[in-house]
């Protein structure tokens, strides 16, 4: 992902509006609680937090940049309220 679709204009363009943080859970200390604190059980995962550091929702697998955006849109709009993982 990071090379198709972190780079991708139209994600860079779309990312603006929030923040996303790359973290590293085999290499980096603060990583690995993370990946402990949410349960990270398949890479690439991302969370989506709200302003607290509560879960709204997940998205478990690749996806490519406009689908991610799409994604992410929807998850933004409707926010799952049943915890479910989007696959």
């Amino acid at each position: 992902m990071a090379r198709e679709v972190y780079t991708d204009e139209e994600f860079i363009n779309f990312s603006t509006k929030f923040v996303f943080m790359r973290v590293f859970s085999d290499v980096d200390k603060d990583g690995a609680q993370l990946k402990e604190k949410y349960q990270v059980q398949v890479v690439p995962t991302l969370l989506v937090l709200d302003s607290n550091g509560k879960e709204v929702d997940r998205l478990i697998g690749f996806r490519t940049a406009e689908v991610l955006i799409e994604d992410l849109e929807l998850i933004f709009e409707y926010p799952s309220k049943s915890g479910r993982f989007r696959l």
